[in-house]
């Protein structure tokens, strides 16, 4: 049996995504080199160690969806999972009586915390009232968007909500809303990211190797012959959502850790749903996702997407540009857990 959320198109889907990366590094280069002078600081623009964390801020995301879609859930309230685990950060961090490094670690636990809870709740939403998790997701996102604006620290918007284009020319600089040292920053953020490659790794190796997988697999493929085999479905997606919930936490905390002019911030559509565009060209399965996020953390590093990414119009092309994949993989995900049909059709249908 297929893997839930692995795309069974084979080799073309992979060289499709393959394709639109290679288009993603050279189209925001040359469109760069037509649009910035020669003599321009941007193109002596350092490598930023903020890389780790860009990375680790993408892959984080890039399981909170791919955990409930292994599942059959289309885990659409990341966005919100995302900024409530920003808003409880933020709230934390505006206590001045706790030390910036203890108020650092724990904002990123309360935001794991309050991001579970968000995932607990769609959950209950689905399960109790049958809401469908997309819609309540994308509820629950509109509701926090304002929440995540009042807690933002120094009346700094955060990066889900707008892009700062004159910040992002300014040199990156280090966390100034904690005043964490960079070494600091950067020795936990390896940590932090090293931590989402095991877990991404470990979730791979349990969906087929161990019983708690296979039950993921079983819910994920039909729900309904699960619970005639005597699986608690209900129990097994919870807990899926509160994980992915948990993972886009992180990430909203991070937000924290960092000046808000640095890469993640170039993001061209709302931050939260990055993970949807990390998982689809990962080509919905956990290794396709590890290694897309850390190639979309280097582009966003690169000079190049900083100056695209500044201009409105190209980052609106290079946001469809980083959603095609959606087109072919979306269709193909085996079963079809997350197909646009899924959505107005009877979904979970197929046979084991």
């Amino acid at each position: 049996m297929i893997i839930p959320g692995r795309c069974r198109g084979g080799r073309y889907q992979i060289l499709a995504n393959l394709c639109l990366v290679l288009v993603l590094f050279l189209a925001t280069h040359a469109l760069a080199l037509g649009s910035v002078d020669a003599d321009s600081p941007i193109w002596d623009a350092p490598w930023s160690g903020d890389v780790v964390l860009v990375g680790a801020g993408l892959l984080f995301l890039g399981l909170a969806f791919l955990l409930p879609l292994h599942g059959g859930l289309l885990n659409l309230g990341i966005h919100a999972q995302f900024l409530v685990g920003y808003s409880v950060g933020a709230a934390i961090a505006r206590a001045g009586f706790i030390d910036p490094a203890a108020q650092a670690w724990l904002s990123l636990v309360a935001a794991v915390a309050a991001g579970a809870a968000t995932g607990a709740l769609i959950a209950w939403l689905q399960q109790r009232f049958a809401v469908h998790e997309a819609l309540s997701g994308l509820l629950l996102a509109g509701a926090f968007v304002p929440v995540a604006r009042a807690l933002a620290i120094d009346r700094i918007t955060p990066a889900a909500m707008t892009i700062d284009w004159n910040a992002i020319r300014a040199p990156l600089r280090w966390a100034p809303d904690l005043g964490l040292p960079p070494s600091l920053v950067l020795t936990w953020g390896i940590l932090l990211l090293s931590a989402a490659l095991v877990i991404g790794l470990l979730f791979a190796y349990l969906l087929r190797n161990a019983v708690a997988g296979f039950l993921v697999r079983t819910v994920g493929a039909n729900p309904f012959a699960a619970a005639a085999t005597g699986v608690d479905v209900e129990r097994v997606q919870f807990l899926l959502l509160c994980a992915g919930g948990a993972c886009a936490g992180v990430t909203g905390a991070l937000q924290l850790w960092t000046q808000p002019a640095v890469a993640l911030e170039r993001w061209p559509f709302a931050l939260g749903f990055a993970g949807m565009a990390v998982a689809f060209l990962g080509l919905g399965s956990v290794r396709g996702t590890l290694i897309s996020a850390l190639v979309l953390a280097g582009w966003l590093n690169t000079p190049g997407a900083a100056a695209v990414l500044a201009h409105p119009g190209w980052g609106a092309g290079i946001a469809v540009l980083l959603l095609a994949p959606a087109l072919w993989v979306l269709p193909r995900l085996q079963p079809e857990q997350g197909a646009p049909r899924a959505i107005w059709r009877t979904r979970h249908r197929e046979p084991l």
